[in-house]
């Protein structure tokens, strides 16, 4: 009841306008914090509502805070700080019926927290994304111990499996060959992430704030409008062994039965969800002239109406799977039992 409460008036507060939600991941001392106090800064217009999730910590620079209430802390900036000591949902609750205004809401995760676990909330309880929006997961890497942490620290190559964006924080500190196999390695464990190098956190934080990762445009873009995603595709899947974390690519000229589709996600989700960190794809059903695309955090499969599909189109499915120990024999063989029989 509480939840259908703080929706209605906060719709009714932002003239019913979702609120952009980025989600901070990184392992330790990848530089979140940095790079967060670098967004507060370079965005003054903005008044952003920030979750900190570092242990009840709260990073933000001290001289920036001015007033507290209740593990809420105002900014001098217009901005409000708090941190997780409860239900996540139970915060959203406080920020959305409280005397508090913000038009993004940013949450830094734990540096050895899995995001999906932030990022399902919004995707998957219909309250939360009636009044937020999922805008993207930023990952920050550092360049300098990246190497010694993948494979040995799972969180780490999880934090950047899920992702959207990734920044190579330190390249500083890194040399050329060792810039060249952090790209090769997380490129393995994440085929779809967009990155950059950066030092200090020292990046265009506007554009960041305006991923729309989850937007139906932006998933066909990924999965198929650029060249190295079609070349991606088209060739032998690359596979890490970061904790047997790997990337299978499928594209498929034939159609698929609606039902046998969303029964296969469903049942396979909901045994082995956990296994599964991000699931992307832009599928042809027969008898349906619009592309259908299907995103999934933690054991939940979504499914939202995409594009219609251009006379000259050519109709083909494209899903990737990121996640741990994904066999490809059987994944290929679970999507070719929802093919569409005459």
């Amino acid at each position: 009841m509480k939840n259908v409460i703080f929706v209605i008036r906060y719709l009714c507060q932002m003239a019913l306008k979702t609120t952009p939600v980025t989600i901070l991941t990184g392992f330790l001392g990848a530089g979140k914090t940095t790079f967060l106090n670098h967004i507060i800064t370079e965005n003054p217009d903005k008044k952003f509502a920030i979750i900190e999730n570092e242990f009840g910590q709260i990073n933000i620079d001290s001289s920036l805070v001015i007033n507290t209430d209740e593990h809420i802390f105002e900014l001098s900036n217009g901005c409000i700080c708090c941190s997780v000591n409860g239900e996540l949902s139970d915060l959203l609750n406080k920020l959305v019926t409280g005397p508090y205004e913000f038009d993004h809401l940013i949450i830094e995760t734990t540096g050895i927290a899995d995001p999906s676990a932030v990022a399902a909330v919004f995707m998957t309880d219909y309250n939360i994304q009636t009044v937020f929006k999922l805008d993207g997961v930023i990952c920050l890497v550092d360049c300098a111990h990246v190497l010694d942490v993948l494979g040995v620290e799972e969180e780490a190559s999880q934090q950047i499996a899920f992702s959207d964006y990734i920044i190579y924080n330190k390249s500083d500190d890194a040399d050329g060959e060792q810039i060249e196999l952090i790209k090769q390695k997380t490129k393995a464990l994440n085929p779809l992430a967009d990155f950059e190098f950066a030092n200090y956190g020292k990046v265009d934080t506007k554009k960041l704030l305006e991923l729309n990762a989850y937007d139906k445009s932006t998933v066909k873009l990924k999965l198929g409008v650029s060249t190295s995603l079609k070349q991606g595709f088209a060739s032998s899947v690359k596979e890490s062994h970061h904790h047997d974390i790997v990337a299978q690519s499928f594209v498929f000229d034939e159609s698929f039965d609606l039902m046998k589709l969303r029964h296969y996600f469903t049942v396979m989700l909901m045994f082995q969800g956990a296994y599964f960190y991000r699931i992307k794809g832009i599928i042809n059903i027969e008898g349906i002239n619009r592309q259908l695309i299907l995103q999934s955090v933690k054991g939940s499969p979504v499914f939202t109406d995409g594009d219609v599909w251009e006379d000259e189109e050519n109709k083909q499915t494209k899903i990737v799977f990121i996640g741990k120990n994904l066999r490809r024999d059987i994944l290929e063989k679970g999507l070719k039992q929802c093919f569409f029989v005459k």
